[in-house]
């Protein structure tokens, strides 16, 4: 009988244990011995276990780590986190951390410290040409997203040279997973892989063997556009080149699956009303900078809905009954709206949808609102008809419903779109504006149909 294997992998109650252990080892002034249970872990818990820990403590354990531990810990934490850890080691060691780490890394994480101490870090480095090079770069597009830490080959060398030099290149396993073809002055002529290589005869080009007319992008390119490229066209790297074509760098398939992340992740929180970079444990005048401006819109349009309210007095007054379905029809058009402009706004962010297939994105949701406002409209009339036994209330309800969930559909689709044509980032604000509209025009619709049939009503 075969012995059963176990995962090496750490138990979250053995990680939430080391930390407790960790934790009283610093706080007996033995950061030695929290050190050394600290590096017997893989670098993600490690950082998982150091984001855990008090400032003082986690001074305590960087001054007992290597700087090669470190920087292993930094490149596994968001990089405000890093910047703030690396904040609490001296500019010299911090140096020495940052010359450890991949150059891309420690160009974010200088991005994120005060500039007074990143240029002092900076002047220390051995790698301060390539750092201060990719600092140029905004943080947000190709330039800032890619390593420079890429391997190219001139086209006219043989396999075999080629093979030669990669041999005796101190190059990563990582910049090898993709080899890049170049001409004479670098610039980038095609991509190939370690196996096209391996596999062809020593006595071919490298342009031979190469995939020509490379997908690439430049410097500039934002780093949304990146990850819909790479993701489009199934790539493990991207080559960035700069405006004359050379090979300057690369982006990674998990720098993309970081980017989408942080993108979903800011346009979620725009729809919501929540700054992009707050997170939990934020600052309150942070989070009420973040927050209140939302709020505040949010407060007119429910005022704009009053008003709308207080137009049909006279109904509600003659027939209070109407008002209780006022949440009924107003709530199901905000979901089915919130439905269809998360579905929008997801394509926009993917590159799956523009201008050009407003109309039958359009034609699209409308008619699944109708499908569906005419099944909950049934069920929903059913129910007041039982509830009341009225016809006149009922047909007032499921009429209503129909034509707000139509509203709804249409709100999802146009806002998002419009807004993008107006160069407004259409997860900005998209849900209060839809919110708005089936607020407002579904009690412009429901009370308004409800006063045409008063009389039957009554």
């Amino acid at each position: 009988m075969t012995e059963e294997r176990t995962s090496s992998l750490p138990a979250p109650e053995t990680l939430e244990e080391l930390q407790a252990a960790i934790e009283a080892h610093l706080d007996a002034g033995a950061p030695m011995i929290a050190a050394a249970e600290l590096e017997e872990l893989r670098a993600p818990d490690q950082a998982e276990l150091v984001s855990e820990l008090s400032e003082p403590g986690q001074q305590a354990l960087l001054g007992a780590l290597p700087a090669e531990a470190i920087a292993d810990i930094i490149e596994h934490l968001e990089v405000d986190e890093a910047a703030d850890i690396s904040g609490l080691i001296d500019v010299n060691r911090m140096a020495a951390v940052l010359d450890t780490s991949p150059p891309e890394v420690a160009a974010d994480i200088l991005r994120h410290v005060d500039w007074t101490i990143a240029s002092q870090v900076l002047a220390r480095m051995e790698d301060r040409r390539t750092v201060g090079e990719l600092l140029l770069y905004p943080d947000d597009d190709a330039g800032g997203l890619m390593t420079p830490e890429v391997t190219g080959l001139r086209e006219n060398l043989t396999v075999g040279m080629a093979l030669s030099v990669l041999r005796g290149a101190e190059a990563s396993r990582e910049s090898m997973r993709q080899l890049y073809a170049i001409d004479q002055d670098g610039r980038l002529t095609g991509v190939l892989e370690l196996s096209d290589l391996v596999f062809a005869g020593p006595e071919k080009r490298v342009r031979d063997v190469m995939t020509s007319d490379p997908i690439f992008v430049e410097t500039g390119t934002d780093q949304e556009l990146c990850a819909q490229i790479m993701t489009r066209y199934d790539l493990l790297a991207l080559p960035v080149v700069d405006r004359e074509g050379v090979l300057v760098g690369a982006i990674s398939v998990e720098d993309l699956v970081e980017v989408a992340r942080d993108e979903a992740t800011e346009d979620m929180f725009r729809m919501f009303g929540i700054g992009g970079e707050e997170r939990t444990g934020e600052s309150i005048l942070a989070s009420v900078r973040s927050r209140l401006p939302w709020l505040v819109l949010n407060l007119g349009t429910v005022l704009l809905a009053g008003f709308v309210l207080s137009l049909f007095d006279d109904t509600l007054e003659k027939a209070t009954i109407v008002a209780i379905f006022i949440p009924v029809v107003l709530g199901q058009a905000g979901i089915a709206g919130t439905q269809t402009l998360t579905l929008i706004v997801r394509s926009i962010a993917l590159g799956d949808v523009d201008q050009g297939d407003t109309g039958s994105l359009l034609r699209h949701e409308l008619t699944l609102s109708v499908m569906q406002g005419l099944v909950v409209a049934v069920i929903l009339g059913l129910v007041v008809l039982a509830w009341q036994q009225d016809v006149s209330l009922g047909l007032v309800v499921a009429g209503a419903m129909v034509i707000n969930l139509v509203v709804a559909a249409a709100g999802g689709v146009l806002v998002p779109l419009g807004m993008r044509a107006l160069r407004i980032d259409p997860a900005a604000s998209s849900a209060v504006v839809v919110t708005t509209l089936t607020d407002v025009l579904g009690l412009l619709v429901y009370l308004g149909l409800a006063t045409a049939f008063l009389t039957s009503i009554s």
